[in-house]
């Protein structure tokens, strides 16, 4: 019996590894495409947002882009979250589960230096952002 114990907690220990070498190559890969400028005309990403510290009350303007471009920012866990979407049905709404995994931006506030935390978008969203395609930007008739 301690034997399976022991092969249990083995393989629970072989799990959270694997699971944070692969946090560990997605935060690599965010970092790659935001130097590589693909979330660079993203307005939510590279438009200064402002940030206001809970403490002070001090505000400053923050820009998420220079963030993911630095790798001041951690990958939080995995969740499911019900979505809602148009749907064309006679109610109106559809609903579904889909999984977000929020990417934590922790900052220290210029005035008291407490820690500010805020997570901007989502790993999906990003992932998403930088895989679809690109639509044609100039189009001449």
């Amino acid at each position: 019996m301690n034997n399976c114990v022991n092969n249990k907690g083995l393989y629970k220990m072989k799990k959270k590894a694997k699971s944070s070498i692969l946090r560990y190559n997605l935060k690599k890969e965010i970092m790659i495409w935001a130097k590589k400028g693909v979330f660079d005309s993203n307005p939510l990403l590279s438009t200064p947002h402002p940030l206001k510290c809970k403490t002070c009350g001090f505000s400053e303007n923050i820009t998420y882009l220079n963030y993911l471009k630095a790798g001041r920012f951690e990958l939080g866990e995995s969740k499911m979250i019900e979505v809602s979407y148009a749907a064309p049905t006679i109610l109106g709404l559809g609903h579904t589960l889909e999984k977000i995994t929020p990417t934590i931006v922790i900052i220290r506030c210029n005035r008291c230096a407490s820690e500010i935390s805020f997570a901007p978008v989502s790993v999906e969203y990003l992932y998403f952002t930088a895989t679809k395609q690109h639509k044609m930007k100039n189009m001449y008739i």
